[in-house]
């Protein structure tokens, strides 16, 4: 069995930026967090795609 890590940064992107919106009372720059850690999943999941394609 293959693992797909696209799609689970995928889902850590979307939870990231969740997180930060749930957050966003509690803790004054929990959305500019959240947007620099989705960005990353982000990164990580177009990387493994395109490794993916090669």
């Amino acid at each position: 069995m293959q693992k797909n890590y696209t799609v689970m940064f995928l889902f850590l992107f979307v939870a990231s930026l969740s997180g930060g919106l749930a957050l966003k009372d509690i803790f004054q720059y929990s959305m500019l967090v959240a947007v620099g850690v989705g960005t990353v999943f982000l990164l990580c999941s177009a990387y493994f795609a395109g490794k993916k394609v090669q």
